[in-house]
């Protein structure tokens, strides 16, 4: 162990502290049991940090996937125009006339200039799919049951990235939809008792109806029915829109950064775009709330591990004031004997938060592991704790550690400096 300690010293530490780094080394090294309580000290307060953050932040991200991946994070529609006064009306009526505001009847907004809406939305930065789409409630049937439904007609392919139903398929298919076939809700499909093959009759306020194939049944496991989906082109025809759409869709990079990309969007273009910030705000104050949860627990691990490791290198001060003692009346100065408890410290931060970052990850990724049945037949099995592997947190907090135990060190360090020899040696 002496040959190490000197091999290590002459290869790694500068020539005018190699005297002070041996001595730390070999008190090190002499510790037993209380070098390894310090050293666990520090690795338990890094091992609570890693998993805890894990486990907030990998909560959050299951809580955001379940309210913001079946839905799109920017939606484009027409402005619903402010009801009015005749008064504010130009070129109204003049004279008195009644100042109650009658709410318009709901109309059908149209986007007409999609295509030119979508090319501009995706060059924008942060954007990740741009998807038209026509929306709408209509009628789905199946000899006399008839049940109300959504009906969502887009691109399968470009839908499926804003609002996925591949992943949550437990039968048939969505990617490839002819236009005579549509993907119905599971909860559509047990209340008309239908499946995978079968026909049901869709009929819309316009008058429009048709027959289709459905072609896949999904679910998301999320309360009641969804939508139905159907292509674009076949949309439009039953809910009357043309070649227009009602509505464009956006899924982001960044969601939390959904309500700037949404002024921009308003910036360039005639519509209204919604965010799923605004539309949603309690739901990110409670994500916010849980972020500075994980932060103060860290923090707090982080100051009690500290004040254990002060407390453990204070009574090895005293245990070895009698090695202190003797090296002062050798000649070493006040200013060594305190780097000497520096560098234990500082040896102690580096080998316990790097054992903790390791064991911490371990646990993280062993957890991470665990099952629990599927909710819903037919699809994957899903993890038991939703964890999150951080290499940035595990990093911030490997050096919130050691410089936490480094400041732990410093009240020891003086008081081994301060020692008098003459009144140890006595």
């Amino acid at each position: 162990m002496a040959a190490i300690s000197n091999a290590f010293v002459k290869y790694f530490v500068p020539r005018h502290f190699r005297f002070e780094a041996l001595v730390a080394l070999r008190h090190l090294s002499t510790g037993g049991g209380q070098t390894i309580l310090t050293v666990s000290a520090v690795a338990t307060g890094v091992i609570i940090v890693v998993f805890i953050t894990s486990l907030i932040f990998g909560l959050q991200d299951m809580l955001t996937e379940i309210l913001t991946d079946a839905i799109p994070h920017l939606t484009i529609t027409v402005e619903e125009p402010e009801p009015r006064t005749l008064q504010q009306v130009s070129g109204g009526i003049e004279g008195p006339a009644s100042s109650r505001i009658e709410q318009q009847a709901p109309k059908l907004k149209f986007i007409d200039n999609w295509p030119q809406v979508v090319e501009t939305v995706r060059s924008l930065p942060n954007v990740r799919a741009v998807s038209a789409a026509v929306s709408g409630q209509v009628f789905a049937s199946k000899g006399a049951n008839t049940i109300g439904v959504s009906l969502i007609g887009a691109d399968p392919d470009k839908q499926d990235v804003i609002s996925p139903v591949t992943p949550n398929l437990l039968g048939g298919r969505y990617l490839g939809l002819a236009s005579d076939e549509i993907v119905i809700d599971a909860q559509l499909a047990q209340d008309m008792n239908v499946s995978t093959g079968e026909r049901v009759r869709i009929s819309s306020g316009t008058g429009a109806s048709d027959s289709f194939t459905i072609a896949g049944i999904y679910s998301r496991g999320q309360g009641p029915g969804g939508a139905a989906y159907v292509t674009l082109r076949t949309g439009q025809s039953l809910l009357g829109y043309g070649t227009s759409v009602n509505v464009v869709n956006v899924k982001l990079i960044d969601i939390y950064n959904a309500d700037t990309v949404a002024d921009s969007i308003m910036a360039l273009l005639p519509y209204e775009a919604k965010s799923w910030t605004r539309e949603f705000p309690e739901f990110l104050t409670s994500l916010q709330a849980q972020s500075a949860s994980a932060y103060l627990i860290a923090v707090f691990s982080l100051v009690a591990s500290g004040f254990a490791i002060a407390a453990v290198l204070i009574v090895s001060v005293l245990q070895k004031s009698k090695q202190i003692g003797i090296l002062k009346s050798m000649g070493a100065r006040g200013r060594q004997v305190m780097i000497i408890f520096l560098l234990e410290g500082f040896g102690v931060a580096i080998v316990g938060s790097t054992l903790g970052a390791i064991l911490g990850s371990l646990i993280v990724y062993l957890i991470g592991l665990i099952e629990r049945p599927a909710t819903t037949a037919g699809q994957d099995p899903e993890r038991l704790f939703p964890v999150r592997f951080l290499p940035l947190y595990i990093g911030l907090s490997m050096m919130a550690a050691i410089l936490s135990t480094v400041i732990a060190s410093v009240l020891p360090a003086r008081r081994a400096a301060n020692m008098n020899p003459v009144d140890v040696m006595r």
